[in-house]
């Protein structure tokens, strides 16, 4: 039988995105406050007003001096900016499709992504401008079709040019046939294999995920469940990338909706991020494992004000008990204000966010490792290789069914029916086992086989270690035909030696855990920008090693 959500199922309306951020007004919301700030400079914000007449302007200016015609792609090729918001909604408002790229891609990357979403304008920024140029030039894009969100250079011309045009209205949809077949985004998803492919997100997503997410990570949940205690209006800090399904659903779409203040950080950098939440008082945090190494590990957290914090949710990749407890221990030293931090699960073809806790909840029992129960309106399968159901506590490939799964892989049919089953339910590639109280436990990639172990378990192991800044596991062929585990890791001194990481590791896990594969010192290891390791970027730096018969450490 499928495992339900334990949450109530919601009312999930049936209007476009727009209307249902900036229409379904609550009464209560003061919609000419502050909602989006810098905080390179605070003295520059975005009301949610402002926000509307931003998105309508740049709506029509597309559609008037960009001949943006419905269902066109438009890219934008940014950091987190302060106007992002407003380019992501005034695409949607032209009828157009968004689709963020990251602003760090290569010229190869981001050729990749133009092509294949087959985008006809793009947003860039001073940062990205070389990049989308080249690939512009290759693609016989205009430089007319290029706008820069921090103001002309030279011919290319800036946001401004479409802010000239009074606001036009979108075009609101309210049956469900428009609603669940009109794609409005395409976030492109890293995947395990091949490249990216761009996943459809229709209105009927982008709604029925947000009213699904906003059901229990408000703070209305924690004073349902505990009334006597203050909690404070919600202050954001946006740094998780805008172009990822999770900066972009829960920063931008469910803080808009809801009118949360929200601190826009245009340049990641760990420093900054502590002195945001201690300048600006920031109390709620949505991250990424390595967000929550550094917090754990980094010596510097101790010289900032963290206390603000009451609320962390941690998602994209797996985090070991040991790195939770320590971020914990960062934020509020010698457990005095009772912090929990929580692990969320998610992906891009599912919207973003699966599971969760709600908020102000956490689980003593799961040790911090459960990603927290089935969010409202979904429901799930666990199964063995041969595609049936597996007993409660076992492991398997999760299936999921709900309203917000994606409608599919952007012009790519075989995959999507790879993906999706003829009656709904999505492969989601991820094993996990479920409890009796319907808590998740990620254990693997079912794309990440080789040994009995999950790579995330030997990771956390080694992130207790002192000595390491960071690390990443991966399955290496045997000769006998198997595998076996070996680590890249960044050392956190010099000096640091793989003989003293073998005997570490070996005081710790059981000898078919050891890391027999070797050890291979990195500067850095490589990751996406929602923060899960390539694990296919060290493969095949593990192929060409062993190939050209590279020394690596081994036992």
């Amino acid at each position: 039988m499928p495992i339900k959500s334990p949450r109530p199922t919601p009312h999930f309306p049936t209007i476009d995105i727009l209307t249902w951020i900036f229409d379904e007004r609550n009464t209560q919301l003061d919609r000419s406050k502050p909602l989006f700030v810098s905080v390179a400079d605070p003295t520059r914000s975005i009301s949610n007003d402002e926000l509307r007449t931003l998105t309508k302007r740049i709506g029509h200016g597309l559609r008037e001096l960009a001949g943006v015609k419905d269902g066109d792609v438009v890219l934008c090729a940014s950091q987190n900016h302060l106007l992002y918001p407003a380019v992501l909604f005034g695409t949607i408002c032209a009828g157009a499709l968004f689709t963020g790229s990251n602003p760090s891609y290569t010229e190869y990357e981001l050729l990749h992504q133009l092509r294949d979403s087959g985008a006809r304008v793009v947003f860039a920024t001073a940062l990205t401008l070389p990049t989308v140029l080249a690939c512009a030039h290759k693609l016989s894009i205009p430089d007319e079709s290029i706008f820069l969100l921090d103001g002309p250079r030279g011919v290319i011309r800036g946001i401004e040019a479409l802010l000239q045009y009074e606001g036009r209205d979108w075009s609101r949809l309210s049956t469900f046939r428009k609603v669940s077949s009109t794609t409005v985004v395409l976030t492109y998803s890293s995947g395990t294999t091949g490249l990216s492919k761009g996943c459809e997100l229709t209105h009927w997503n982008l709604v029925s995920h947000g009213v699904s997410s906003i059901s229990s990570l408000e703070p209305s949940c924690g004073e349902k469940r505990n009334p006597h205690k203050n909690h404070a209006e919600p202050v954001y800090l946006a740094f998780l990338p805008f172009f990822h399904a999770y900066g972009m659903t829960l920063s931008l779409i469910n803080n808009s909706r809801m009118g949360h203040l929200t601190y826009v950080v245009e340049k990641f950098a760990f420093p900054t991020i502590l002195q945001a939440i201690q300048n600006y008082r920031i109390n709620h945090l949505v991250m990424a494992p390595p967000v929550a190494v550094l917090l754990a590990k980094s010596p510097i957290v101790k010289d900032y004000d963290l206390s603000s914090v009451t609320s962390i949710m941690c998602g994209a990749a797996p985090l070991g008990t040991e790195i939770a407890l320590a971020a914990e221990n960062a934020v509020d030293p010698g457990g005095r204000r009772n912090f929990k931090l929580c692990q969320a699960w998610g992906m891009s073809e599912i919207t973003a966010v699966i599971s969760n806790f709600d908020y102000g909840d956490w689980d003593e029992e799961t040790g911090r490792l459960s990603v927290g129960q089935l969010g409202a309106g979904i429901e799930a399968m666990i199964v063995d290789d041969d595609e049936n159901e597996v007993a409660i506590g076992e492991s398997g490939e999760v299936w999921l069914r709900a309203p917000f799964v994606f409608k599919g892989y952007w012009k790519n049919e075989k995959a999507t029916r790879e993906a999706v089953t003829a009656d709904g339910w999505l492969r989601t590639g991820d094993v996990a086992r479920v409890n009796d109280r319907g808590m998740f436990y990620i254990v693997d990639r079912k794309k990440v086989k080789g040994f009995q172990v999950a790579p995330a378990e030997i990771e956390a192991t080694l992130l207790t270690n002192p000595d390491v800044a960071d690390a990443a596991v991966i399955g290496v062929p045997r000769r006998d035909g198997g595998e076996e585990p070996r680590a890249y890791i960044v050392r956190s001194k010099p000096g640091v030696t793989a003989s003293a990481i073998h005997a570490w590791v070996a005081q710790r896990l059981i000898a078919y855990k050891h890391l027999t594969g070797g050890i291979h010192f990195i500067d850095a290891i490589p990751k996406s920008a929602s923060g899960k390791i390539l694990r296919r970027v060290l493969r095949d730096r593990a192929a060409k090693a062993d190939h050209v018969g590279t020394t690596i450490a081994r036992l």
